[in-house]
C-alpha cells in the first residue's frame, strides 16, 4: 500500500519482543490484512486520523 499523494513517504523502525510480536500475528486474521507491515500501516493511519485530543 502506498502514502497518499500528498503525504510524504516515511520509514518507521518498530523493536517488538517475542510477545507483542505474536499479538500481531494473533491480529492479522480480525484486521483483515495479510502481513505485520500491513497492520502496522493501518494502526498509524487509524491513530493519525483521531483527533489530538483522543490520542494517547
Amino acid at each position: 500500500m502506498s502514502a497518499p499523494q500528498d503525504a510524504p513517504a516515511r520509514r518507521v523502525v518498530l523493536r517488538l519482543n517475542q510477545q507483542q510480536l505474536e499479538l500481531i500475528d494473533r491480529s492479522l486474521g480480525p484486521a483483515g490484512v495479510a502481513d505485520r507491515a500491513s497492520l502496522i500501516r493501518l494502526a498509524l493511519r487509524d491513530y493519525a486520523a483521531l483527533a489530538p485530543e483522543d490520542r494517547r
